[in-house]
């Protein structure tokens, strides 16, 4: 289901059967549960229940710095729009994670967001 590796298989177990969530690399590159972001769109975009789930392969771009991060998002309804960021969509996690790559260390993009 996932080309990735989980920082533990907790982490593979939420993503694969939990509730929406949202899912960023560790210092190793390992997706992991990231609990607070995950609270945050929950209570921005589905505070009545539980969304609908479905893998999406997200790049974030903070509006403020320019620096984007992968996250793996299991709900679309999580990852539809962000109030402090931009957000790309991507068919699978390569070109997810190429598009990232392209953009250097650290990953900082300043021209207009690819939607």
């Amino acid at each position: 289901m996932m080309e990735a590796d989980f920082g533990s298989e907790f982490d593979q177990r939420l993503a694969e059967h939990g509730p929406g969530a949202v899912f960023t690399c560790d210092a190793d590159g390992e997706l992991r549960l990231s609990d607070d972001r995950t609270r945050d769109v929950h209570a921005l975009y589905s505070p009545q229940g539980l969304p609908p789930l479905g893998w999406c392969h997200c790049l974030y771009r903070d509006r403020a710095t320019g620096f984007v991060l992968y996250a793996l998002v299991t709900s679309p309804t999580l990852c539809a729009e962000h109030p402090r960021a931009d957000v790309a969509h991507f068919d699978d996690q390569p070109a997810a994670l190429a598009a990232l790559k392209e953009l250097g260390v650290p990953p900082v993009w300043r021209g207009d967001w690819p939607r």
